[in-house]
């Protein structure tokens, strides 16, 4: 999966200092990278309630403190300011909205997916047909690919 095939799918923005809360947002590379199967742009997919401006803030300028028990932030703050040196930048989209309004074999096709790769979430989960976009895009993207974004991953 790379952005250019959900990218218009959504009305996805990119980011430019905007201050809009509950989105739904995509890191993005300049190049795409080797996955286990395939190749993706996509580096990071996430979601905040609070501002976008902020969360971007977090992700991109964090120092890694002894006061900062963030590592999703300390490490994606590792990796974009190793990308400016080299050069490059990954650009930052977002969509306004949190859940997606999936049609019945849409639902049935999540489900299964989410069955393979998230058990918890799988029995967690009460109507497979609103499923949040973050968790949608995160279990398409495994799907495709057999493992998750780089960034998304956790030591």
């Amino acid at each position: 999966m790379n952005f250019d095939s959900v990218k218009h799918e959504l009305s996805w923005k990119e980011y430019s200092k905007q201050d809009e809360a509950g989105v739904t947002y995509v890191y993005v590379s300049p190049v795409p990278l080797a996955r286990l199967k395939g190749e993706s742009d996509i580096l990071y997919i996430g979601y905040t309630d609070r501002s976008v401006r902020f969360r971007y803030r977090e992700e991109t300028e964090t120092n890694n403190t002894g006061k900062n028990t963030q590592s999703t932030n300390i490490r994606t703050t590792h990796i974009f300011r190793q990308l400016k040196r080299m050069g490059l930048e990954a650009t930052f989209y977002f969509v306004k909205g949190k859940n997606l309004q999936l049609g019945e074999s849409e639902a049935a096709e999540f489900a299964n997916l989410l069955q393979t790769w998230d058990k918890r979430a799988y029995t967690e989960f009460s109507d497979f047909r609103e499923p949040s976009l973050e968790k949608y895009l995160l279990v398409r993207y495994a799907s495709e690919h057999l493992e998750l974004p780089p960034l998304n991953n956790r030591f």
